[in-house]
């Protein structure tokens, strides 16, 4: 179980809660099997090396399977904190490297609707976390569904996994086009995954970038190619992240360069909530309409 842990020097230095910088990166697609959460959990450990404070949040409440990429058995979830009001100290778990895990629920209607009866209860019971952790990473479902929105809304950086497939393409920008309606300055990183070549995933790159560019006034940031690579795969099947049973590949590398480039990007604007569940209700209050 997650262990209560003291404040660190650098955030006893900052004072009070309001005053703890906290990045919530929010990792997403618009179709499924992609690779996302395989990312998702790689580049959470990779921060976690960098000795940084980091909770990676399960939020694809319909199929979520981060806690089995990381090779771990989970006994609670969201959901005992919403239906049960289990405290949340007993609910996040740590994982490889230290990192901590609040795992997902695929069987909670009251989360599959996202009520903000369910967002509430969990900002309450996220209040006393907020200053333990410099960098929470979501992990969404794919696609645009209002539940996944609603997690891209509350993000200071948004890291959007895509491939060379063409449904993939498409679902993409449909997710470029939905989240620029609603916000036109969050940071988006492209990351083209499963491309055979770097120059491939350049080439991915450049055609989104430009239809962004041309379609939607905005620009997207590189967030880098991931080789198609066996040790990927097998690692997945063994359960184990490959940060840290291949950290010398050519995929822990490229996980490594993306999370630089996070690192370099300036959030556009600071929210001013660092509980991200708070940031979740407050979403939900924003009415968008767009057109596909």
């Amino acid at each position: 179980m997650f262990q209560n842990t003291n404040l660190t020097p650098k955030q006893k230095r900052r004072g009070n809660r309001s005053s703890v910088s906290c990045d919530i990166i929010t990792i997403t697609s618009g179709k499924g099997g992609v690779g996302k959460s395989t990312i998702s959990s790689n580049l959470a450990i990779s921060l976690q090396k960098m000795k940084k404070k980091v909770l990676l949040i399960d939020a694809d409440i319909h199929l979520g399977n981060l806690d089995l990429i990381l090779g771990m058995r989970t006994q609670y979830t969201i959901a005992d904190v919403v239906s049960e009001g289990m405290p949340l100290d007993k609910v996040i778990v740590e994982g490889p490297a230290g990192l901590h895990i609040l795992p997902a629920s695929s069987a909670s209607l009251e989360l599959l609707e996202m009520e903000d009866v369910a967002l509430k209860k969990l900002a309450a019971a996220f209040e006393d976390f907020t200053t333990r952790y410099e960098y929470i990473l979501v992990d969404t479902g794919a696609g645009i569904a209002p539940s996944v929105i609603t997690f891209l809304l509350g993000a200071d950086k948004i890291v959007l996994v895509i491939t060379p497939d063409p449904a993939s393409i498409s679902d993409a920008y449909a997710v470029i086009k939905v989240i620029r309606s609603v916000n036109k300055t969050v940071p988006i990183l492209l990351t083209a995954n499963k491309v055979s070549t770097p120059e491939e995933g350049d080439v991915l790159y450049k055609k989104m970038n430009l239809m962004t560019q041309k379609f939607l006034k905005s620009r997207l940031i590189f967030g880098g190619s991931i080789l198609r690579d066996d040790i990927i795969a097998q690692s997945v099947r063994r359960r184990s992240p490959f940060m840290l049973d291949y950290p010398n590949t050519t995929a822990a590398k490229a996980i490594s360069i993306l999370n630089r480039r996070l690192l370099q990007v300036p959030v556009v604007e600071r929210h001013p909530d660092t509980n991200f569940f708070n940031r979740l209700v407050s979403g939900r209050k924003i009415q968008f309409e767009w057109n596909l």
